[in-house]
């Protein structure tokens, strides 16, 4: 038995709504953090951004990484690593697909095109997304220190570049990870 397996599911949609939920916080967070450092933005709107969108960013990668033993275990080594188990499930489909159609009384389908990436490099793509991930969890407690820390108005426009660079960076670290996950899932869904 895996950790947290039986509620791998139940966790699985929970992690896509938090995707969701962290890519636009972190999004709108960096485009708050834009107006604001020009001295056009309001403070209390990029401030609240400053402390929800690092607690949602948080609470995503925590659970992603609750439910990670499963995916390492049920999806990675049970699938994606196994070239015999992505065989026997090209097989299986294939067989179905005929059966289907037989049943239908129509013709034969068409040859199953091959997938655009093999599941070892689906794998990597995973294992990388994980590691950007985690460099985005401390760019957007940067950017969030950094708005209560400085203020462009009081202390000028020198630390924007550095600001900017932490929210957009934890904002593309979000958008990046989310992509990921929702392809590796669409290949390969914990079971």
């Amino acid at each position: 038995m895996v950790f947290l397996e039986d509620q791998g599911r139940l966790l699985l949609v929970l992690h896509a709504v938090l995707g969701a939920a962290t890519v636009a916080v972190s999004t709108h967070f960096f485009l708050w953090s834009r107006k604001w450092s020009a001295g056009r933005g309001r403070g209390p709107g990029v401030r609240w951004f400053a402390v929800v969108a690092p607690l949602v960013y948080l609470a995503q990668f925590t659970l992603g990484n609750l439910i990670y033993p499963a995916y390492k275990v049920r999806v990675r080594a049970e699938y994606l690593d196994l070239p015999s188990a992505v065989a026997a499930d090209a097989d299986l489909r294939d067989r179905s697909r005929a059966e289907i159609h037989a049943r239908a009384g129509a013709a034969p389908p068409a040859a199953r095109a091959e997938d655009t990436l093999a599941p070892s490099q689906i794998a990597r793509i995973f294992d990388i997304k994980e590691h950007w991930a985690a460099v985005g969890l401390p760019l957007m407690l940067a950017a969030a220190l950094l708005v209560f820390a400085w203020d462009p108005k009081r202390d000028g426009r020198a630390a924007r570049g550095l600001l900017l660079f932490t929210s957009g960076g934890a904002a593309a670290c979000a958008w990046a990870a989310a992509l990921v996950g929702l392809y590796v899932t669409a290949v390969r869904p914990l079971p």
